[in-house]
């Protein structure tokens, strides 16, 4: 059997990569700018980080493979710096991780992909938020 290739909803991270360098440029810190243009700016903090992601997640209104948030975060963040930010985020069950490394916060999950739910701690948050809507 032959693996199936996900793809990458070009349209998705296009809007969501707007909005969240929209937020990292009024967030971010330029320490010095050279002749050239060229900028220095400070690292944003993980705190910072978390944040982007999570309006990444909120943007999207729909789980986020980790082939977008790689295209989303390019140039922004650095892939290792985004799975730990995204494995505690994910630890703390502040977001979801399904399979097939998708990501979501927890109203977005869709009802068909409830099972596929990797860190089960936090179906009852999802569950309690569908009996109450």
């Amino acid at each position: 059997m032959v693996p199936v290739k996900a793809t990458v909803d070009v349209d998705l991270v296009r809007r969501v990569r707007d909005k969240v360098l929209r937020e990292f440029e009024k967030s971010r810190e330029i320490l010095e700018t050279d002749e050239f243009g060229i900028e220095v700016s400070l690292a944003l903090s993980d705190e910072e980080v978390e944040k982007l992601v999570l309006l990444a997640l909120r943007e999207a209104k729909k789980p986020i493979s980790w082939r977008e948030f790689k295209q989303i975060f390019s140039g922004i963040v650095g892939e290792d710096r985004l799975r730990r930010i995204l494995a505690n985020l994910k630890a703390r069950d502040v977001i979801v991780e399904l399979t097939r490394t998708r990501y979501s916060l927890p109203e977005y999950v869709p009802p068909s992909e409830i099972g596929k739910v990797k860190n089960p701690r936090v179906l009852s948050k999802i569950l309690a938020r569908r009996n109450i809507q």
